[in-house]
């Protein structure tokens, strides 16, 4: 049977690449775009890999998120597999007390709480099909070559999501499984597609992410760094 999974914020970037990899995987794919132009166009592309479908979905908007999960429930209640890669970074370059409170909001509404409830919308069925949730994250501790106030700040819940779901499963015997990946630093638009020795192509992080949900190993729990070692908090 077809696996199917959908991948948020696919009609760009890295989340195009994991579709991409996934359909070259075998996998139904369920491009989550929230702009209808755009996901039709990279649907179309994505077409020339495998299966590929587009779902109207913005992780900003929780009615968008609603209509989502209803439509998944009624078109592809096979789902396996949930990718929670949309995100955004704020501004990466203000000091953490420079940022308006309203900032901070779009960017946690758009890097966790989005994430979350769909994450809650979909899990009956990944309950149902003994399915996986990935999310794509990112490290939360302030460094001196990264201190990302706004999108630190917005992903560590997500981590603490991971963690705690996936503790939860493990105490309820539910059949899903939860971890966490840091692709590390890959050149997207969302850096100006920055370049360097240890910067990532689109193609190398969505290899080095699916190399997780393609292993056949149980990483429940996990959230885990750029180099395959697992991060502690």
């Amino acid at each position: 049977m077809t696996k199917t999974a959908l991948v948020t914020g696919a009609n760009k970037g890295i989340g195009f690449e994991i579709a991409k990899q996934l359909l070259e995987a075998g996998y139904r794919v369920l491009v989550g775009a929230r702009d209808l132009e755009r996901g039709v166009t990279a649907v179309t592309a994505l077409q020339a890999f495998g299966d590929a479908h587009l779902v109207l979905l913005d992780v900003a908007d929780l009615q968008s998120i609603d209509n989502a999960v209803t439509s998944m429930k009624q078109n592809f209640p096979e789902l396996t597999l949930l990718v929670n890669n949309a995100g955004i970074p704020g501004d990466m370059h203000k000091l953490g007390w420079e940022f308006a409170v309203e900032e901070l909001e779009a960017t946690y509404q758009v890097n966790f709480i989005g994430p979350f409830a769909l994450s809650k919308g979909l899990l009956p069925l990944l309950i149902a099909n003994k399915g996986t949730i990935q999310n794509i994250s990112i490290p939360i501790e302030p460094l001196p070559y990264f201190n990302a106030f706004a999108y630190q700040t917005s992903k560590a819940p997500l981590n603490v999501m991971t963690k705690s779901w996936g503790m939860s499963f493990e105490k309820e015997n539910i059949p899903v499984e939860i971890f966490s990946v840091m692709p590390g630093a890959v050149s997207t638009d969302l850096n100006g597609n920055m370049t360097g020795d240890f910067v990532k192509t689109t193609a190398q992080a969505a290899e080095f992410i699916l190399s997780f949900v393609l292993d056949d190993k149980n990483h429940n729990k996990q959230v885990i760094n750029y180099d395959g070692t697992l991060a502690v908090y």
